[in-house]
């Protein structure tokens, strides 16, 4: 009678401490307070135009367009890469990366998951010089 009794409680102290380790696993970015950074966007350059954010790091880039309507498209895998299977960055709500509303701020979430140097640009058309408006996000160790 003693086998099935040590049987289950030790079963139970497995999943016990399984459902332990995913679940601090899980929550390690999730529930801290995300980097704020400001951006702004005017005709033909954001400022800044490079961007440094830590591993794992929560971001929320807020973006101002300070004369017309323009928005920011970053690039969820990092340059260089070859494999597409993984983004290095984690956007939520994924819809928002790119998503321009006139007179509205750009809010966009996205945790950093891969090293590397991520491209953004203006996500509007905004004229002649619009291919030009783009800038970088370095993603550290």
């Amino acid at each position: 009678m003693q086998k099935p009794v040590v049987l289950v409680a030790a079963f139970a102290g497995f999943l016990m401490a399984t459902y332990w380790m995913a679940h601090a696993q899980s929550s390690g970015n999730e529930t801290a307070a995300p980097q704020i950074i400001e951006v702004s966007a005017k005709k033909y350059e954001f400022t800044p135009a490079e961007i440094h954010v830590k591993v794992g790091a929560r971001v929320e880039l807020r973006v101002h367009s300070e004369d017309e309507t323009h928005g920011l498209k970053l690039v969820a895998f990092p340059e260089g890469t070859k494999d597409k299977s993984k983004p290095g960055l984690l956007f939520g709500p994924p819809d928002q990366n790119g998503k321009v509303t006139k007179g509205v701020d750009q809010v966009i979430d996205f945790v950093a998951q891969e090293p590397g140097t991520y491209d953004f640009k203006c996500a509007k058309v905004c004229g002649l010089s619009h291919g030009k408006m783009k800038g970088k996000l370095i993603v550290e160790e």
